[in-house]
């Protein structure tokens, strides 16, 4: 994590009122290119059908406008490139692939976010953080389930739930 994230989640975490703001401001070149590294470069391109690699060759001035479009307010995403899988039963699931530009922000923003808003959460949280999820959650209910005191215990599987016609 690069500094200024660091310094942004210490900042969340000892001053509990503080409000973020200009976030667009933040997202500086250092974070992009810490970014960059996450980035898989072999992943498929989106409408513009730039890949990573091509992006790559000229990456600082690349990452220098995208910075200057994000200060300015004038960067927007690009239309999401659609493509369906199959799925089971003769289905497909259709995946929606951004440009190489737009991964980098959503990753970049996707890292600001959860260096200010992980401090909020608690420690037995488990939906959708960093090194937690399902199968942490799911030892924790195992271990803790039999010997704390819960009332209820909910399990749901939403898949397909809005797609039903009633």
């Amino acid at each position: 994590m690069p500094t200024s994230l660091q310094g942004r989640a210490q900042k969340a975490k000892s001053q509990k009122q503080y409000r973020f703001r200009n976030l667009y401001g933040m997202l500086n070149a250092d974070v992009l290119r810490d970014c960059w590294r996450a980035i898989k470069k072999n992943a498929a391109y989106g409408v513009d059908r730039v890949s990573a690699q091509e992006y790559e060759h000229n990456l600082e001035d690349n990452i220098k406008h995208l910075v200057e479009r994000l200060k300015s307010k004038n960067s927007r995403a690009k239309l999401v490139r659609r493509h369906y899988i199959p799925k089971g039963g003769g289905s497909f699931r259709p995946l929606g692939i951004p440009v190489v530009e737009d991964k980098l922000v959503q990753l970049a923003v996707t890292r600001l976010l959860t260096a200010i808003y992980e401090q909020d959460f608690l420690r037995g949280s488990s939906g959708y953080r960093p090194h937690v999820g399902a199968l942490e959650a799911i030892d924790t209910l195992t271990i803790k389930l039999p010997f704390g005191r819960y009332n209820w215990v909910v399990e749901a599987d939403l898949t397909g739930f809005l797609d039903r016609t009633s």
